[in-house]
């Protein structure tokens, strides 16, 4: 067993221990000149998986504190630790839905690539995704 097997065999176990999650992929249609030219349309199916949901630190040492001191996060934020194989990029914009099914809050990950893989010998081990709160719960052209 490699050590990159042996980490993500150990990850995926505390894995189990999760929150389950829903992500939701649309592919956008439209010119983009104005966000009301653009339509989203759902890109198959939901897609569940477990993860380890975490609140936003404002310690000054995290790393969360430079992101909360330049404004692109805020307290009712998350973090969202998944499996390096999940996709977390794409055409479209991924919607993160948590709290139950039907899901009662709703997330979408960060534009500004805050999405960090860890990897060991070229295998990602699991991802850390940024997720900025959707208060009226759905994108624009949704």
């Amino acid at each position: 067993m490699t050590v990159a097997s042996d980490l993500l065999q150990k990850f995926n176990n505390g894995l189990q221990y999760g929150e389950q999650v829903r992500f939701k992929y649309y592919n956008s249609v439209g010119t983009g000149d104005y966000d009301d030219d653009i339509t989203l349309t759902q890109s198959g199916t939901d897609f569940w998986v477990s993860g380890i949901v975490q609140p936003i630190s404002s310690n000054q040492y995290s790393s969360d504190s430079l992101l909360l001191q330049q404004g692109k996060i805020l307290k009712d934020d998350k973090k969202l630790y998944v499996a390096g194989n999940i996709q977390t990029s794409g055409l479209g914009p991924i919607k993160i839905g948590m709290n139950g099914s039907p899901t009662s809050e709703q997330y979408r990950i960060l534009e500004d690539g805050q999405v960090t893989e860890w990897s060991v010998n070229g295998s990602v081990i699991y991802k850390k995704v940024y997720l900025k709160y959707l208060t009226n719960g759905s994108f624009v052209g949704e």
